[in-house]
């Protein structure tokens, strides 16, 4: 389980709203994968989850790009290509989903990938943000 702390604060309120509901979504993901009869609501809420971070590679990335470019952070361009192989990554999830269907092997692979963002994304990418907001004039 990820914790939230002040390591993934990047100075933008609503930013880290958005880390914390994804972190949520990790978690709640984590325990999927220990579930050995999935219920009709288990199933729920993968089919959900997959649809949230679909929502989540666009509009919340397009949030912290803008937030990025405007601070003018200097992450700005490799935030910017690190979201295009999110995106990337799951339209290919949700093919594999469509032909494979939801199985446990996908569902690990999204878990590793979704905590491996947290670990080289959120906390070394996006954290940087902290000292361009600080520095940025007031508007």
């Amino acid at each position: 389980m990820i914790q939230w702390g002040e390591a993934f604060a990047t100075g933008s309120a609503a930013l880290d709203q958005q880390h914390r509901i994804l972190i949520e979504n990790i978690n709640g993901l984590e325990e999927q994968l220990h579930t050995t009869n999935p219920t009709r609501e288990d199933l729920a809420f993968v089919i959900k989850l997959v649809d949230y971070l679909a929502f989540y590679a666009n509009a919340h990335f397009q949030d912290e790009e803008h937030c990025m470019l405007k601070s003018k952070c200097p992450a700005f361009a490799v935030n910017q290509k690190a979201h295009e192989r999110f995106r990337e990554f799951i339209r290919e999830f949700k093919r594999q989903c469509d032909l494979k269907g939801f199985n446990v092997e996908l569902l690990r692979q999204l878990h590793e990938l979704l905590e491996a963002w947290v670990q080289e994304h959120l906390l070394k990418i996006d954290t940087q943000l902290r000292s361009s907001l600080r520095a940025a004039p007031e508007s």
